[in-house]
């Protein structure tokens, strides 16, 4: 599985239009083409994996796509003004695979946008948590997803990740990940970005795994309770 590196929601389910707006698909600014999943935590903050926008900010938009809207409205879009990749992002070994965007949102309505949905802290976190998306319905089509998609996952220790993916595949104990297994379900190619939410707060990014839907090989996905002074620090600066 390599999240939007690569991904879809394996085995996931489709999600009512308007009830997750801030799950935005990351796409191709000259062809609309989905390339990764990202989260808005305001008006004009987005966050995503350092992974998928290693090019120029014009290279990129955000499509609310999940954002309910008359048949005949064009469904809202953002553009990316500015990248902030976190200072230790390893493009190789995927550690710290966290990036802030820029954006330029013009939608009336955003008062269902705020940076409540961001944790406290990284202690404590355990249990059920749901992965969203727009990658692969279909691993042997090789077909996207129009609709937003959601399944279950379940929270494993770094160790019990290591003993399923192996030294050389899960991450280190000081990379700032942790690690999530479902059953029947899980990311797959163009999820990367996108969030893992536990009890209503954004936990986690989807960055890589093995394969989709493995049963019993859990997905990575950065932690965002491990990087919230970083990222608390760059909303200040973009605020400021």
């Amino acid at each position: 599985m390599e999240c939007g590196r690569v991904k879809r929601v394996i085995g996931g389910e489709e999600v009512a239009c308007g009830t997750q707006n801030r799950v935005a698909s990351l796409q191709n600014a000259s062809n609309s083409h989905h390339l990764c999943g990202a989260t808005l935590i305001s008006p004009h903050i987005a966050v995503t994996a350092a992974h998928c926008v290693e090019h120029e900010p014009e290279n990129y938009c955000l499509s609310l796509k999940n954002y309910c809207t008359n048949d005949n409205i064009v469904t809202p879009s953002a553009r990316v003004l500015e990248i902030i990749t976190h200072p230790l992002y390893d493009r190789f070994s995927g550690a710290h695979d966290i990036a802030v965007l820029r954006l330029l949102l013009e939608l009336n309505d955003i008062t269902w946008l705020n940076d409540t949905v961001l944790p406290i802290s990284s202690f404590g976190i355990s249990g059920e948590c749901t992965i969203y998306g727009y990658g692969y319905k279909d691993i042997n089509r090789e077909e996207l997803s129009n609709m937003l998609l959601a399944a279950r996952l379940n929270l494993v220790s770094l160790d019990e990740c290591t003993k399923s993916l192996g030294q050389y595949v899960a991450p280190k104990y000081d990379s700032g990940m942790i690690c999530a297994v479902g059953e029947e379900v899980d990311a797959c190619q163009g999820d990367s970005g996108g969030p893992l939410m536990c009890a209503g707060k954004f936990e986690g990014i989807c960055v890589y795994g093995l394969s989709c839907g493995v049963p019993g090989i859990p997905g990575v996905y950065v932690s965002i309770g491990a990087h919230i002074q970083w990222l608390r620090s760059v909303i200040e600066d973009i605020r400021s």
